[in-house]
């Protein structure tokens, strides 16, 4: 498009504000944003002229000069974006080193600009009367060629941007630690391409792992837009060729749904994988469903999780997760096992929610330490996890981790134990396909939502539980979501869920021991 009076004006930043989003992580500026920031978490810098100029009413976080960022230090921002903005500046190159100065390596600076062939140019008719330059993209480029001497880029967009009410174009420029400029943006489009979205925690993205394994089968080149610490599991899978990373809450959950339209175009396919098992079979606080009866809600929910993400993103039912640790992750995991017993067992202390602990812990470790002398534990968690190691410090065969292992180190010693414990977490959903025996502690998840499909697994839930979830054991699982306590019963004298109170140690210690005598009855 051309720009006319007709277009659009006074909110340009919106006209890109989905294509941008996915650039503008972390801690980062929105300057002359005017009285429209670009995403929530941006801080907004505006020297206030908008409110001179136009009669606008806008408050910025900084009001200061844009190219004279002096409270910033060096390197110390994530991104720095602009809209329509640097053409206004008489020394455009000082301030692009300005706003170059303060992002950090791997950092973005990002500029969306009215583009010289579709907006009126300087001094013609229509024409801003407070623009200074017109340009075109190759003049962005040069321009940074010019200032970056010490560092290096990666421009990652160059998109003319000129479609409905568009008259600008778009730059994306990463700093990196390279010898040479880098232009990503030049690279070849696949073939056939699948956008799949999954947020969540380490289980939840252990489970879709089935998913991008199942479309890279199908000949797709898969990018899978997610957000941390869930995409620390997935981060060398194979399958996965990009990862789009959002920030928790970077794009407001009223607007997730235009966002993803917007990304969903660019994707010969997309998957979404949100409230695939959250909000469909484990009831959200404030919803109809989970006003629900225990029957009711077990006869809608009983439904295999894995089973269903295969039927969203239409690929054959699989039950393959995997966890893809790497060479150097192996040999450490290898060194780690190295220096315990001839049988080891990986106990996951706690998951995501507070129903995902077993209070049995101490007594069964105990057992096994009397009744066998070279068997060791390796507790595994994360620093809100080391308070359940207490007590252990002294004995040599019970290893503590938890705070000190990272979620990829712990995964991967998990490939090489003998035995893993533990609730619904990331750690068991990870260990799901591997050939050494489990022990799963089931909440409100049942054996044919979580574990139906896995290897050489007993899932043991309580039994004879009485919870607002279950009621009088009408079930055996609430199908509930849990972000506290107000909807799950905790045992006043054990402080977990009731749910998990009632799996008995008995049963705990006699399934263990079962698979440990009769791995050291094969050995011997």
């Amino acid at each position: 498009m051309v720009w006319d009076q007709s277009a659009t004006q006074g909110s340009e930043s919106k006209k890109c504000c989905w294509e941008v989003a996915p650039y503008l992580r972390g801690r980062g500026i929105d300057l002359g944003a005017g009285y429209f920031k670009i995403l929530p978490q941006a801080i907004s810098v505006d020297n206030g002229d908008h409110n001179q100029t136009f009669g606008m009413s806008c408050v910025a976080d900084l009001k200061m000069d844009a190219t004279k960022l002096d409270l910033f230090a060096n390197n110390s921002l994530d991104f720095v974006y602009s809209s329509h903005l640097l053409e206004h500046i008489e020394d455009y190159k000082a301030a692009l080193k300005e706003w170059w100065r303060v992002v950090k390596s791997g950092g973005k600076l990002a500029l969306y600009l009215p583009h010289k062939d579709y907006y009126p140019n300087v001094g013609t008719p229509g024409a801003n009367p407070t623009h200074v330059h017109d340009f075109l993209p190759k003049d962005i480029i040069n321009a940074m060629i010019d200032i970056c001497d010490k560092t290096k880029f990666d421009l990652l967009e160059c998109q003319e941007r000129n479609n409905d009410d568009e008259y600008s174009m778009l730059l994306v420029f990463k700093k990196i630690d390279a010898r040479h400029n880098a232009y990503f943006h030049k690279r070849e489009k696949p073939a056939k391409s699948v956008l799949v979205c999954r947020f969540g925690a380490f289980g939840d993205l252990m489970q879709a792992s089935v998913v991008w394994a199942g479309l890279k089968e199908q000949g797709y080149h898969v990018t899978l837009m997610t957000s941390m610490p869930g995409a620390e599991v997935i981060s060398q899978d194979p399958n996965i060729d990009s990862i789009m990373l959002l920030d928790k809450d970077q794009i407001p959950n009223g607007d997730l749904g235009q966002f993803w339209r917007w990304q969903a175009k660019k994707y010969d396919k997309f998957v979404n994988l949100s409230e695939s098992v959250e909000g469909t079979f484990l009831a959200m606080p404030g919803r109809v469903q989970h006003t629900w009866s225990p029957k009711a809600r077990h006869s809608v929910m009983q439904h295999n999780y894995v089973q269903f993400q295969c039927d969203l993103a239409g690929i054959p039912r699989r039950s393959d997760v995997k966890f893809y640790a790497t060479n150097e992750e192996k040999a450490w995991a290898k060194k780690q096992r190295s220096k315990m017993g001839e049988y080891t067992v990986v106990w996951s202390l706690a998951g995501s929610s507070v129903h995902k602990t077993w209070s049995g812990l101490d007594a069964v470790i105990a057992a096994l330490m009397i009744n066998y002398e070279n068997v060791h534990v390796v507790l595994v968690g994360g620093p809100e996890c080391v308070i359940l190691e207490a007590g252990w410090e002294k004995e040599p065969r019970v290893h503590l981790t938890c705070g000190k292992w990272s979620i990829r180190e712990s995964l991967a010693f998990t490939q090489v134990a003998d035995m893993v414990i533990g609730p619904e977490t990331g750690v068991l959903n990870a260990a799901a396909n591997e050939d050494m025996p489990k022990i799963l502690f089931l909440s409100h998840s049942t054996v044919e939502n979580l574990s139906r499909d896995w290897k050489n697994t007993v899932s043991l839930y309580g039994i004879g539980t009485r919870c607002p979830g279950r009621d009088s054991d009408e079930v055996t699982a609430c199908h509930l979501m849990h972000f506290g306590w107000d909807h799950c019963l905790k045992n006043a004298e054990q402080g977990v869920a009731q749910c998990q109170v009632d799996i008995s140690v008995q049963s705990v210690c006699e399934f263990a021991m079962r698979f440990i005598d009769e791995r050291l009855q094969k050995a011997a």
